[in-house]
């Protein structure tokens, strides 16, 4: 299986899954993440974001971090993009934000004018790009120079014993825990171990990111796999 281009042809397949996922999307990723995911999407936050900004929430999934960066941060203007109705309904649901805007959109095609954003982030998202390369280029694109993508998402560790171990944990246990909380719907999650299957390795990904970006920097949790990733666009072309 091809890695670091993104889904690719498996995107769909991922769609339907995470559509069907939808009510109990928030209490698995805090299984999922031994009940840290929350601290790591906080700590992302307090090191990208600034009161005023414009930000873009690509991928936003049910708006869990659209919602925590408005409690952390004054003045912020998020619009929040999801490919699946669903996850934008849910999103609406939560994030009550009369300055928000939601918009059915895909990482691969941005409709947003060049330099739009301070901050593009993505919080357990970036790994269900379609096309990697191009989803990475888009935001790139609306950024404002200067303007920062923050990424919190899983990690895929570089050492190859801890690589191995944290596919075990996704492809075996984490279906294992899904079916034990979910029942038969807890079936669905051992779709989403292909995400981790086709997502690069943290050296890579971080070398990606800096053909892209500057200052590319990387905090790791849980032996890689787990990151929290910031870098900033050039203020030049």
């Amino acid at each position: 299986m091809e890695t670091g281009r993104g889904l690719q042809e498996t995107w769909e397949e991922v769609a339907e899954v995470l559509s069907k996922i939808v009510p109990v999307y928030d209490k698995m990723n805090r299984l999922m993440s031994l009940g840290q995911d929350m601290k790591w999407r906080r700590e992302g936050l307090l090191i990208a974001l600034r009161p005023g900004d414009t930000v873009l929430d690509a991928g936003c999934g049910p708006g869990v971090m659209s919602e925590l960066a408005l409690q952390l941060i004054r003045d912020l203007r998020i619009t929040l993009l999801d490919p699946l109705d669903v996850m934008l309904d849910a999103a609406k649901s939560r994030v009550k934000d009369p300055s928000c805007i939601f918009t059915k959109g895909y990482f691969e095609d941005l409709a947003f004018p060049d330099a739009n954003f301070d901050v593009v982030m993505c919080g357990f998202s970036l790994r269900d790009a379609k096309n990697l390369d191009r989803a990475i280029s888009e935001i790139k694109r609306v950024l404002k120079p200067g303007g920062k993508l923050l990424l919190v998402d899983l990690g895929k560790p570089d050492n190859p014993v801890t690589r191995w171990l944290t596919g075990g944990f996704w492809r075996i246990l984490v279906p294992l825990i899904a079916i034990a909380r979910l029942g038969r719907t807890g079936l669905l999650y051992s779709a989403l171990y292909k995400t981790y299957k086709k997502h690069p390795t943290n050296s890579q990904l971080l070398a990606k990111l800096n053909t892209y970006f500057r200052d590319a920097k990387m905090i790791s949790r849980m032996g890689g796999g787990a990151v929290i990733i910031t870098c900033s666009k050039q203020n030049h072309p």
